[in-house]
Order: C-alpha cells, then sequence, then structure tokens
C-alpha cells in the first residue's frame, strides 16, 4: 500500500474521532442555546449535522482503506475528503487540513494505479 494510502487512512481515523466530538459540541451548544434563546439557538442545528455526516463518511473510508477489497474505495475516499473540507463551516480546521490532503493525494496517478491495479477503483 502506497504511504499517501495510509497516511489517508489515518487522517479519516483522526478525523472521525474529531467529527463525532465537534458533533457532541455542536448538539449540546445548539440544544442549550435553543432553550436559553426560546429557539433561535436552534439555526445552529445544521452544524452538528455536517459532523456526523462526515464522521460516518470518514469512518466507512477508513475501513474500505483497511480491507482494501471493496470496489468503489476511490469515490468514497474522494467523498469523505469532502466532507471533511466542508467541516472548515463548524470550526473543523484539522479535518478541513486532512481533506484537502487527501483530496491532493488522491489526484497522484501512482494512487489511482494502485487502486485499479487491486481491481477496487
Amino acid at each position: 500500500m502506497p504511504s499517501d494510502l495510509q497516511n489517508a487512512r489515518t487522517f479519516f481515523l483522526v478525523s472521525g474521532i474529531l467529527n463525532v466530538l465537534a458533533f457532541l459540541g455542536w448538539g449540546t451548544t445548539t440544544l442549550i442555546g435553543g432553550i436559553a434563546t426560546c429557539g433561535i439557538g436552534c439555526l445552529t442545528g445544521f452544524l452538528p449535522v455536517i459532523n456526523i455526516v462526515s464522521c460516518i463518511m470518514d469512518f466507512i473510508a477508513y475501513n474500505k482503506l483497511n480491507t482494501l477489497n471493496q470496489r468503489g474505495t476511490f469515490s468514497t475516499i474522494q467523498t469523505a475528503a469532502i466532507f471533511q473540507i466542508i467541516t472548515i463551516v463548524t470550526g473543523n480546521v484539522v479535518s478541513f487540513v486532512f481533506g484537502i490532503l487527501t483530496t491532493s493525494n488522491l489526484n497522484k496517478e501512482e494512487i489511482k494505479n494502485y487502486l485499479i491495479e487491486k481491481d477496487i477503483y
């Protein structure tokens, strides 16, 4: 396995954990803010959704990179990296950086060739 894919696997694991923590933080903030402001604070309710969707995609991509035996691995990794980039809206800078690094590494021909060779592109 190329080192870029090993790094991406680690990025997805760390990002997934950070997104769970961000989800809990934003969820709590939305709940408390909604109660304290008679519902106006619920306008931030979309932020935990971004984090939980990104978290789920991170763990799916991590699983696919762990096994390397499922078709569509490239598109799953690419989608998860895009969701990592979107998490900048919630203030998750680490996942944002991981998403940019993963996206740039996925554009390398050696990664695409490796995935095609393993018949999981």
